[in-house]
């Protein structure tokens, strides 16, 4: 079965473009069956809908891989 990674970014944020990387790094080296999503994040009401903690954000298949993600969604 195919996971889902979906890193979720703001716009402006310094290591997006470095997380994208070592996602794909990730993926690569470990042979995984991944679809990877960029999800621009570019307001407080879709940071809200997207319990979105702060930029840039990756999940697996839903699920947050930082277990100390604020629990606050915001666009930091």
């Amino acid at each position: 079965m195919k996971m889902k990674i979906q890193i979720l970014k703001s716009p402006g944020c310094s290591h997006g473009r470095q997380t994208v990387e070592l996602v794909d790094e990730i993926v690569r080296s470990h042979g995984l069956d991944a679809e990877v999503e960029m999800v621009f994040v570019r307001s407080i009401e879709e940071a809200t809908r997207l319990a979105y903690p702060g930029s840039p954000t990756v999940r697996v298949d839903g699920v947050e891989i930082e277990p100390n993600a604020p629990a606050r969604p915001g666009l930091g």
